[in-house]
């Protein structure tokens, strides 16, 4: 189904020839054409230039036609959804540098530049607050991120065009703070790094296609360092005997959206990995995890987990907060509190 949408018929001040161009996907740009190669038009806004394939146009009005205001309505097709409030477009004008075209509503309100090594060369007009998507051709979602002050702050997330997760990362102000995580199509693990203050601080690890470690280093700000040791975090007051038997493996705690992951390590070496969710069922189990206790330390140092196997199995969980620790027992991979 058709109908009629009302674009303001406006010159954009400064800008000669300003046409106003339609695209296939409902963005509308009030644009001067400043040059031309092959299949792309390269046009400056008031808020920066950008390229744009020809292929994407649905329509172009010349200033001349927006002139007669007694026909200012221009037929759109309406069969695609009209665009999220907030959006941006990754744009490559050349090999060495890109940009990012922020909109609001279809209308693009600012304009990123970068150099190939990813440095901000420049800005024109002003990037609003809020969380803003970009999409693929076919309508498929490509990339969150949130903006504050200008700045990535917050969760950033990039999808394969199949809908897997293919990047997470966290900012704060503009700075990388927190795990990078990358993965395959298939939700395999590539790479994790560790951030803080826009630095690796921490581990940085890279996986073979099989989930295991193929090689990890220690950072220290950007520097490689000695890695600490792994009973370091634990606080004075652990250190005395458990109730079951004690164990050399160690173990990483990785955040998901509904629950936790674990990985677990003999002696520097990937041996297992273990899913629960957010009620601390069993949801996945792979790998051999020998008898007794394997504690999960918060990076600040406090005990939050203890895991106690047997026969590879898992038989109790017991979780540390504020007050005494809560005990699960496993009946089927379901936990059952104690």
């Amino acid at each position: 189904m058709k109908s009629l949408i009302y674009i303001p018929l406006l010159l954009l001040p400064g800008i000669c020839r300003a046409d106003t161009f339609i695209l296939k996907d409902g963005t509308k740009l009030e644009a001067a054409v400043t040059g031309e190669m092959n299949d792309t038009l390269l046009l400056q806004t008031k808020y920066g230039s950008l390229t744009i394939n020809k292929a994407d146009i649905q329509q172009q009005l010349p200033e001349a036609a927006q002139a007669v205001s007694t026909q200012p309505a221009v037929e759109v097709s309406t069969s695609q959804p009209a665009p999220p409030l907030l959006t941006f477009q990754t744009i490559a004008p050349s090999t060495m540098t890109r940009q990012l075209v922020y909109f609001e509503g279809g209308v693009a309100i600012a304009t990123e530049t970068f150099d190939a090594s990813g440095a901000l060369l420049s800005l024109e007009g002003a990037v609003k607050d809020g969380t803003y998507t970009e999409y693929y051709p076919d309508g498929g979602l490509k990339t969150v991120k949130s903006m504050r002050a200008g700045k990535n702050d917050g969760t950033l997330k990039a999808y394969y065009p199949s809908g897997k997760v293919q990047v997470q990362a966290y900012y704060l102000a503009g700075d990388k703070n927190g795990t990078f995580s990358y993965y395959s199509e298939d939700g395999k693990p590539l790479l994790e790094a560790e951030y803080k203050g826009d630095k690796l601080n921490g581990w940085k690890r890279e996986y073979a296609p099989d989930g295991s470690v193929a090689s990890e280093v220690f950072y220290a700000d950007d520097k490689p360092a000695a890695a600490p040791k792994a009973q370091a975090a634990a606080p004075a007051q652990e250190a005395a005997a458990p109730e079951e038997p004690g164990s050399m493996v160690t173990v990483k705690t990785y955040s998901l959206a509904r629950g936790e992951r674990y990985a677990f390590r003999l002696n520097n070496k990937f041996i297992g990995k273990m899913q629960l969710d957010k009620d601390f069922n069993l949801m996945r189990k792979e790998g051999k995890i020998p008898d007794g206790t394997v504690k999960a330390f918060s990076p600040g140092g406090e005990l939050e987990k203890e895991f106690v196997f047997e026969n590879n199995e898992l038989v109790l969980l017991r979780v540390h907060g504020a007050g005494a620790p809560v005990e699960y027992t496993y009946v089927k991979d379901k936990a059952v509190k104690k």
